[in-house]
């Protein structure tokens, strides 16, 4: 008996490639270290592998990583660390962790730091005591992207986009990301994701793993990164409404991935991405987000047909 592999698009591949940070150590799944690195180190041999990004967890626990984890793997790790913001001393201390872990470990490496600030002071500090070779990401809030977030590009680093949360007051409004992804194409700014974006389209789902959760309108992967292509395309910048309406998109019929190119039909004439800007939008603009799970984004793809 034969089984076929299904062939994935290459505009499908291009969009989604080594896209999900996985976070499982981070609510709603809040995973033990143990669990969590069993997990990722599995995801290495999972049939969609190509889709896994870093793995996420807080510099104040790079000791517990290590000690869970071991020595050298046969893959090398990537690492995406939070700083912790209880006090100006910790974030020093994390970004020193950082810095003494890249030196030490082997077969790990913190390639990125996540910082969440509010002042352009917070970012002029992340960025003094920045471990070499490092990216930084710098989650700011809505109330303070207009200010801060040309100070993240000036410094060179990245900006930070919080999506959700365990609560419906932590998702913003589909008008503020279509603001925030018009801002950063304009300025050039790369950004990653993060929080309550483990669902491939928008709708309507529990807050929560637990029974009973309370439900809330949560964004969508796919959405925020075409979204995303065709505000860094679209010259002088994507109409506020085209982002929202795609932002807003829970049609999956809207979305046909070619060899060549995406085409998004949701607005009043279809948006047709070219593969080359796709490539662009990944490694330049649209970086990766994170999930606190990697099976089900997957899951949620292959009952849409998309995998």
């Amino acid at each position: 008996m034969s089984t076929s592999v299904r062939t994935i698009a290459a505009s499908l591949r291009v969009l989604l490639e080594h896209s999900i940070d996985y976070a499982g150590l981070f609510p709603p799944a809040s995973l033990d270290m143990r669990t969590s690195v069993r997990n990722y180190s599995r995801y290495f041999r999972h049939p969609q592998s190509w889709v896994l990004g870093r793995f996420v967890l807080p510099l104040s626990r790079l000791n517990e990583f290590m000690s869970v984890r071991g020595g050298v793997a046969p893959e090398p790790w990537r690492l995406s660390g939070i700083v912790s913001a209880n006090s100006l001393s910790s974030l020093v201390s994390d970004l020193a962790a950082a810095n003494l872990f890249n030196r030490m470990a082997r077969g790990a490496r913190v390639e990125s730091v996540e910082a969440c600030v509010s002042k352009p002071e917070e970012i002029e500090l992340v960025r003094k005591h920045q471990p070499p070779g490092t990216t930084l990401f710098f989650e700011i809030g809505p109330e303070n992207a207009d200010e801060l977030l040309p100070t993240v590009s000036r410094v060179g680093g990245f900006a930070k986009l919080r999506t959700g949360g365990v609560s419906t007051e932590a998702f913003p409004s589909v008008e503020f990301l279509a603001t925030f992804l018009a801002e950063c194409a304009g300025l050039h700014l790369p950004f990653k994701a993060t929080a309550g974006l483990h669902h491939t389209l928008r709708g309507s789902y529990p807050l929560t793993y637990e029974a009973n959760s309370p439900r809330a309108a949560m964004h969508g992967f796919l959405n925020l990164f075409t979204a995303a292509a065709i505000a860094w395309e679209t010259p002088g910048g994507a109409p506020h409404s085209m982002l929202a309406t795609c932002l807003a998109d829970q049609e999956r019929a809207n979305w046909h991935f070619g060899e060549g190119a995406l085409t998004w039909s949701g607005d009043d004439e279809p948006v047709r991405i070219e593969l080359d800007t796709l490539l662009e939008v990944r490694s330049k603009f649209a970086l990766s987000f994170g999930s606190c799970s990697f099976e089900e984004p997957i899951q949620e793809m292959r009952e849409l047909d998309l995998l």
